[in-house]
């Protein structure tokens, strides 16, 4: 063997070209070849799933279709008592999260009795007949707290109530879904549960809840307004009636008669300044109060969207209308470009200029009301200058006349202030008994007659496709992780060295193969044999192979029925053929053929040098093959037997009388025996278990022999080969479709 041949056996690193060039055709026969595996694993994970899917218990959904900013009908104005625009997208978004609230979820709850519900509180089920069969449940709590199986629970009755509450409520918002649909300002809420008619009833008891507590809100609202102006008129009314009995009493005291008409063009004048200042007190009372609300609603940190004079403002409706739209583009932009895309920046850019805009527009309406109030204080001041100086020039009227029309002029602002908060109180009450909802069920749930979980066909064909996957990617990862050898041509690959040739497998289990033989010399167990015989005789056609030794890495090769089959095939064809059994350790040859253990043999032929061959040997009469056993000395050193030069002349004697000699020896990488047999014979026959001996085992034992320096290794034989496998597995030309060759064989 030359030295490039040695360097490439002994290499550490396996050569990595078995896995190059893979192809299409590779890999389907790789799955074929494991078809078994692969079917086996498909078909058990698959039943796995749907013993699984099968115990899914399925859950139905209902949806109720709710209308949100829906226009009520006004019959009077009382925007200033309640506002509210559900028209935009923002708005919408916060009546789903008024939705979702758990204030809300608490109330449907607790109307609904579902702390009860076995779906949501699992503690409601009543313990079955197993549970005290339990062995746990045996075990005291302090006991497993000390084992860390539970932990004791040291919380308060109201914190476990607590804490009971907030289980449920997520577990009840956990089944709830709420979605707009995109555009309109319709959204749709759906509850999961595993009772259809308690989906359906859910649903719409969340929708009618939703509504019932908005129409509340509202009411509320309005019946706090009333108080309040009640309160007011309560107190103004007292003042007007005041300042009524003040003025008839001044004048009973002083005999004063009320002006007429034509009493006098100052008279007149100062009755109708007087008018005027009622007026522009009424006007700045007004004003003040407006500006009040502005500025109460400012501190409280509320909407000031909600004053008339903002929602009257034109500019700053199509403001809003702009942010809105501005809005939903920038939401719709930032699913598909992200948030630092240049036109979501410029979007961005958009809507905070289009809200510093409203915040604007909001402070002039703000500076406006401020203006209103202070141009109403400025005329009320100058009419009341313009009063005093009219009294002034009037010398001839007496100070009690002067006293009456100042009685006069505060009961006419009382009345006149106590007639203003009196129609807005009338406005206000008017409405308490007709306020009307901003949202409408349009759609009910009704009762789901299929589950919308699972989708168990969809899962049934997802779980196949995916146990099909898991097969396929289990047959390559074994496949990588394969050890063994499978062809003439990784041999070639791996070890730069020939295969002599390839034994198929006997399927029949009840015939021994050195008997198979024999009994089907047409079969392809004989045509292997054959093969491996030409080989032999091949090796170098001037000089005959006389002695060969077959031997393999570990047991279990089948290097002794190798030894067999080609001892008693030679010996059939004509040739005189002796088989030795040099494995002395686990001798195998006597066993197969059925020979007594007291039979003389190897063993006894080097200890007693008064035997001589034909004392040992043993015939086959079925073939004339001649079998030297182990023999029935114990307590002996194989290695100073083999060494010695007693075997030496045996062998040599063996060449001479015979056509071939064929010893069985010890595997390679367990006894040194073999090492020393090697020298003694012509060729070495190296036996590799198909698709099970490692690779790495393999190139162990070939540097194994080629340390010693014999150079006499013939070749590598494929030995139990599975040829249906074989003939379908893409890495080797030989026996490719081996189903084909059946026809020339007589098995």
């Amino acid at each position: 063997m030359s030295d490039l041949k040695v360097k490439q056996i002994t290499s550490a690193n396996l050569p990595t070209d078995d896995n190059a060039g893979i192809s299409l055709s590779h890999v389907f026969d790789t799955l074929w070849l494991k078809k078994r595996l692969l079917i086996s694993v498909t078909v058990l994970l698959s039943i796995l799933a749907f013993l699984y899917i099968s115990q899914i218990v399925p859950r139905y959904s209902a949806t109720t279709q709710i209308l949100i900013g829906i226009n009520a009908a006004k019959v009077v104005d009382i925007q200033e008592v309640m506002t509210g625009n559900l028209n935009t997208d923002s708005a919408v978004f916060g009546e789903i999260e008024v939705i979702k609230s758990r204030e809300l979820a608490h109330k449907i709850m607790h109307r609904l009795h579902l702390d009860q519900y076995q779906e949501l509180n699992p503690n409601s089920e009543k313990p079955g007949f197993f549970s005290g069969l339990n062995p746990i449940n045996l075990i005291p709590d302090t006991w497993k707290e000390a084992m860390g199986l539970v932990k004791i629970d040291n919380r308060t009755p109201q914190e476990k109530q607590e804490a009971h509450l907030t289980t449920l409520t997520n577990a009840f918002l956990g089944k709830l879904t709420i979605a707009q649909i995109k555009r309109t300002q319709v959204i749709n809420l759906t509850y999961e549960s595993n009772d259809p008619k308690q989906a359906a009833k859910i649903a719409n008891e969340i929708a009618d809840t939703y509504i019932i507590e908005q129409l509340q809100a509202k009411f509320d609202a309005t019946k706090k307004a009333t108080d309040w102006l009640n309160d007011q008129l309560g107190e103004l009314k007292l003042k007007v009636e005041s300042s009524e009995r003040a003025v008839q009493n001044y004048r009973k005291i002083h005999d004063l008669l009320e002006v007429s008409k034509g009493s006098g063009v100052t008279q007149q004048q100062l009755s109708e300044v007087n008018s005027q200042l009622i007026m522009a007190r009424a006007l700045r009372t007004e004003a003040e109060a407006k500006y009040q609300q502005v500025e109460a609603i400012a501190k409280s940190g509320r909407d000031i969207d909600s004053v008339a004079e903002v929602l009257n403002s034109a500019l700053i409706s199509g403001l809003r209308q702009q942010e809105s739209e501005v809005q939903r583009k920038h939401s719709e932009m930032l699913v598909e470009y992200g948030a630092r895309h240049p036109r979501m920046i410029q979007a961005q850019a958009e809507l905070t200029d289009i809200q510093t805009k409203v915040k604007s527009e909001i402070k002039k309406v703000s500076a406006a009301l401020l203006h209103n109030l202070e141009l109403a204080r400025a005329r009320e001041g100058s009419l009341s200058g313009s009063l005093r100086q009219m009294e002034s020039k009037t010398s001839g009227n007496n100070q009690a006349e002067i006293e009456l029309h100042a009685l006069e002029r505060e009961a006419n602002a009382n009345k006149a202030l106590f007639e203003t908060f009196l129609g807005r109180f009338k406005e206000t009450a008017s409405t308490q008994g007709i306020v009307q909802a901003d949202a409408r069920v349009i759609a009910f749930a009704e009762t789901p007659l299929s589950a919308s979980y699972p989708n168990k066909t969809k899962m049934l064909l997802i779980s196949v496709l995916g146990s099909l996957f898991f097969a396929v990617c289990l047959v390559f990862i074994l496949e990588m992780l394969n050890p063994g050898v499978r062809s003439p041509e990784q041999i070639q690959t791996l070890f730069t060295m020939s295969t002599l040739g390839i034994i198929p497998k006997i399927m029949d289990n009840k015939t021994l193969p050195h008997s198979y033989l024999l009994a089907k010399p047409q079969s392809a167990l004989a045509e292997a044999i054959n093969t491996l015989r030409i080989s032999l005789s091949l090796l170098n056609p001037d000089a005959e192979v006389k002695s060969l030794m077959v031997t393999s890495s570990i047991p279990g090769e089948g290097k002794s029925t190798l030894c067999i089959l080609l001892a008693r095939h030679s010996a059939a064809a004509g040739k005189k053929v002796v088989l030795i059994d040099a494995d002395l350790r686990r001798p195998s040859i006597g066993k197969t053929f059925n020979l007594n253990d007291n039979t003389p043999g190897l063993t006894d032929l080097l200890m007693n040098h008064d035997l001589v061959l034909n004392d040992v040997l043993v015939n086959d009469p079925e073939t004339g093959m001649q079998i030297l056993t182990r023999g029935k000395s114990a307590f002996i050193n194989p290695l100073d037997l083999f060494a010695s030069h007693r075997m030496q002349a045996i062998v040599n004697q063996l060449r001479e009388q015979f056509d071939l000699v064929v010893i069985d020896t010890a595997p390679l990488m367990l006894i040194s025996d073999t090492r020393i047999l090697a020298g003694l014979v012509d060729k070495t026959i190296f036996v590799v278990k198909w698709d099970s001996t490692p690779k790495k085992v393999i190139t162990s034992a070939l540097e194994i022999l080629n340390k010693d320096g014999h150079n006499n290794l013939a070749g590598i034989v494929l030995q139990k080969v599975n040829m249906e496998q074989y003939g379908r597995y893409a890495g080797s030309a030989h026996y490719h479709s081996y189903g084909r060759y059946n026809k020339y064989y007589t098995s």
